[in-house]
């Protein structure tokens, strides 16, 4: 049997095989934040099909780090009740499922829809434009978030998940704190790495003491940014403002967050007591967006693997790599490498839910998925719906 369907140990869980849905927003919550029926379908269909660990779409802890106005939340209780269901079907299926969690920062378009405080690490050119001004965090935000993490954290272990991942990726509130391109604090959360990784060292002290030493704590790290220097900058899903002329050579004198800095602050984590990291980007650009298109060669496929390596080499606990990897083969080696230990899937299961049992079941040939970025869409009254772009041109022409 392949080395993708050995199990294997996060923190005090066992992982049947070594593929991980990585945290997928599906647009599938109302605008209070609470989930719909049609969410735990999806979850149960991918326990159903052999994923071996489920990461829920982001949840925000705060209303004012919510980005869609249609993502999970998970900051009061009330939430408990059908994320219970959830788990309880996931579990029923034998699977492992987490719930990932979050706070957009300059991201949070629906903060500004709902008149929540609309906040940034640092007030910098390129952001977002939601036609709001931001309001630079205090320093009592900043504890108050760290805080809102812990208290989420709780409630995710209540309703029965059997861990809980940080969004600590994809030019989020975490990664507007570890860029030096974003974070232009002078006080204890800027400067240096280890004031820009503070606060989340703080939020998994936080997490752990409230949650439990023993509850799984796990983090998706942006562990460096793609972009030129005169690029836009992509806040989460968010592009930032075009240049003004009176921008371009302030935010292109900044420096990116490095992968040597992504590193050190994996393995900053891994002692603070993170039992998993998943190797991701940070910020992303214009010029390097194009590294996620047309994944259609095996040479295309693990972009993030020179990263891995370095990450690899500072910590010693369990990694997951995501991003392009389509084909067994390039899975496989990438296992038996020692780079990384699971291998984190997005798009290919919107296109197939049921590609992880197709591959156990004998069936060799690659993800289906091409790669095309066709998969968020509108339905007609303009809501958005996240589905393979391609199945459906597929089945209008049948």
């Amino acid at each position: 049997m392949s080395v993708l369907f050995e199990p294997f140990r996060v923190g005090n869980l066992e992982i049947k095989n070594r593929f991980m849905r990585s945290a997928t927003y599906f647009a599938l919550a109302d605008e209070g934040g609470f989930i719909l029926p049609a969410y735990t379908d999806l979850m149960t269909t991918l326990a159903e099909n052999e994923v071996g660990l489920i990461v829920t779409g982001y949840a925000y802890v705060s209303r004012d780090g919510r980005a869609p106005v249609d993502m999970n939340g998970i900051d009061s209780d009330e939430h408990i009740p059908a994320y219970r269901k959830m788990t309880r079907a996931v579990h029923e299926r034998g699977g492992r499922i987490v719930m990932q969690i979050a706070h957009t920062g300059a991201a949070a378009y629906g903060a500004t829809v709902s008149k929540d405080n609309y906040l940034a690490v640092s007030l910098v050119d390129k952001m977002p434009d939601f036609g709001v001004e931001a309001r630079e965090m205090e320093d009592e935000d900043v504890v108050r978030i760290i805080e809102a993490f812990g208290r989420a954290a709780v409630r995710v272990r209540e309703s029965g998940f059997d861990g809980v991942q940080i969004h600590g990726a994809h030019g989020y509130l975490l990664s507007q704190f570890l860029s030096p391109r974003t974070n232009r604090r002078t006080d204890r959360w800027g400067g240096s790495l280890e004031n820009r990784a503070r606060v989340i060292v703080e939020i998994v002290r936080a997490i752990r003491k409230q949650a439990g030493e023993d509850y799984p704590v796990m983090i998706k790290i942006g562990v460096r940014d793609y972009l030129e220097a005169e690029d836009a900058p992509v806040w989460g899903a968010v592009m930032g403002r075009k240049d003004r002329p009176e921008d371009v050579e302030d935010f292109k004198l900044r420096p990116n967050l490095t992968v040597e800095e992504g590193a050190e602050t994996a393995r900053v984590l891994e002692q603070e007591g993170v039992c998993f990291v998943e190797i991701s980007n940070g910020f992303v650009g214009r010029s390097s967006y194009k590294i996620h298109m047309g994944i259609n060669k095996p040479e295309k496929e693990a972009y993030f693997l020179p990263e891995a390596r370095v990450v690899r080499e500072a910590t010693t606990g369990p990694l997951a790599l995501v991003a392009g990897m389509r084909s067994l083969e390039i899975m496989e080696g990438v296992i038996n490498s020692g780079v990384a230990d699971c291998i984190s899937l997005c798009r290919p299961l919107i296109r197939e839910p049921g590609l992880v049992k197709r591959w156990k079941d004998g069936d060799r040939r690659p993800a289906d998925c091409i790669s095309c970025g066709g998969c968020f869409n509108q339905d007609e009254s303009g809501k958005t719906y996240i589905a393979c772009r391609q199945l459906e041109k597929k089945g209008r022409a049948v």
